[in-house]
């Protein structure tokens, strides 16, 4: 009777093991956010111009689940350039997806987010000092985290010319970043 009831914990606990295995190991693909390389290839497609990839934190090696880039950026045409960051993080607390999105910090006056209803929720805002124009937006969503931070200058457009780039810029990026997959 004995060895009876230990084959049968044991094959409760092989069994146990291999769908927890099958589960979570199907989860984790799940709540991979893509690498800053995944991003920089990207990028151009939400928001034409020149991107290079100044900034990766933390190594790829280290996580799959967060990941913070920061960029240089010029524009398509030259008018516009200045520096992106883009952070993502997944986690399959909500909760604790939407208290960040919610409490970071969001310098400026608030301004509409044309894509908030994509997300739990939805913030941006923007300011302006001297001649450059800063434009945040947070986002958090059922399995993700995102915000974008762009800080913009030109030469030959007025501020609100750049305010209004870098505020579209800010909530291209982070839409694409979002809905981006993690490559192989």
């Amino acid at each position: 009777m004995d060895r009876k009831l230990a084959m049968l914990a044991g094959a409760t606990v092989v069994v146990l093991g291999l769908l927890g295995a099958w589960r979570w190991g199907l989860r984790a693909d799940d709540d991979v956010v893509p690498s800053c390389s995944d991003l920089a290839g990207a990028l151009p497609s939400a928001v034409q111009g020149s991107w290079t990839l100044t900034r990766t934190e933390p190594n790829r090696e280290v996580s799959d689940y967060l990941v913070r880039c920061e960029f240089a950026f010029r524009s398509a045409d030259q008018a516009y350039w200045g520096t992106v960051m883009v952070s993502l993080s997944a986690d399959d607390d909500e909760a604790s997806l939407r208290k960040r999105a919610t409490d970071g910090p969001c310098y400026g006056e608030a301004v509409p987010n044309p894509s908030a209803a994509k997300y739990s929720v939805a913030r941006s805002c923007s300011e302006q000092i001297n001649d450059k124009i800063f434009a945040s937006v947070f986002v958090a969503s059922d399995r993700r985290y995102g915000h974008s931070r762009v800080e913009f200058s030109s030469s030959s457009q007025s501020l609100e010319q750049v305010a209004a780039y870098a505020r579209t810029s800010a909530q291209h990026l982070t839409d694409l970043a979002m809905s981006l997959e993690a490559g192989e």
